[in-house]
């Protein structure tokens, strides 16, 4: 009896978090993916496999590919101005799509 109470609990303190994760990301990568499109899909290659129309802008996938890129240096380098990228004011919950978008494009994910 004592086993069934602790399989009970055990289920009733993860299942909530199982929900959340599995609810909540298929909507963030909906989201993260159209403002990629909306914002970045005019140089870049934002989506796995594309060119992007500028041969000079790397796509997300290169960028993802990079050892050096990194969440902390994803946000570095948009909130630094560029000469060849225009400069956009993301909110934190856009940079926070952004970020997550590219980082969900690893080779290892």
């Amino acid at each position: 009896m004592r086993r069934r109470s602790d399989i009970r609990v055990s289920l009733g303190l993860a299942l909530p978090i199982l929900l959340v994760s599995v609810g909540v990301y298929p909507a963030d990568m909906v989201a993260e993916k159209s403002l990629a499109e909306k914002w970045c899909a005019e140089c870049h290659g934002v989506r796995a496999g594309r060119m992007g129309p500028n041969p000079a802008a790397p796509t997300f996938q290169e960028l993802a590919a990079e050892p050096s890129i990194t969440e902390y240096s994803l946000r570095a380098l948009l909130r630094s101005p560029h000469k060849t990228m225009p400069q956009i004011s993301f909110t934190p919950d856009q940079l926070d799509d952004i970020v997550g978008y590219i980082m969900s494009l690893k080779p290892d994910h």
